[in-house]
């Protein structure tokens, strides 16, 4: 009875991954820009033939200082399984990430603004470590 259960068992598994997968084609990309620059900052953007697209630009703060940071704007959309558009903004920088929009809460968005904009205060016994 083992031996006839494995079979059946053996048998179900090899069917199940001889099963054909069926795979989306490619979505092809209709319009990019990639620009990146000498001192760090970038730009790009791209379009898709499905309606999602990407742009981001970064420019960067404080060069040539020990506060040097890049800071990013950018959003994003696709569509969602009901066919609405989804936008998302955003922005990244040294205070940290604050997404808007689409599919996120507006708790989270005012959690991650409200995060982004306190004060940071270092602990005063943090020293920084030499530079070699």
């Amino acid at each position: 009875m083992f031996k006839l259960c494995l079979s059946v068992f053996v048998l179900y598994i090899a069917s199940a991954l001889a099963a054909p997968v069926e795979y989306a084609p490619p979505v092809a990309i209709l319009d990019s820009i990639n620009e990146k620059n000498q001192d760090g900052s970038y730009h790009f953007f791209y379009q898709s033939e499905d309606g999602t697209h990407r742009e981001e630009t970064a420019v960067v703060v404080d060069a040539g200082t020990e506060n040097e940071h890049l800071e990013i704007s950018g959003n994003y959309s696709y569509y969602d399984a009901d066919g609405k558009e989804v936008v998302v903004n955003y922005k990244a920088n040294d205070h940290g990430f604050v997404p808007e929009g689409g599919s996120i809460s507006k708790e989270i968005s005012l959690a991650a603004k409200q995060a982004s904009e306190a004060q940071y205060v270092p602990e005063t016994d943090y020293q920084k470590p030499p530079k070699f």
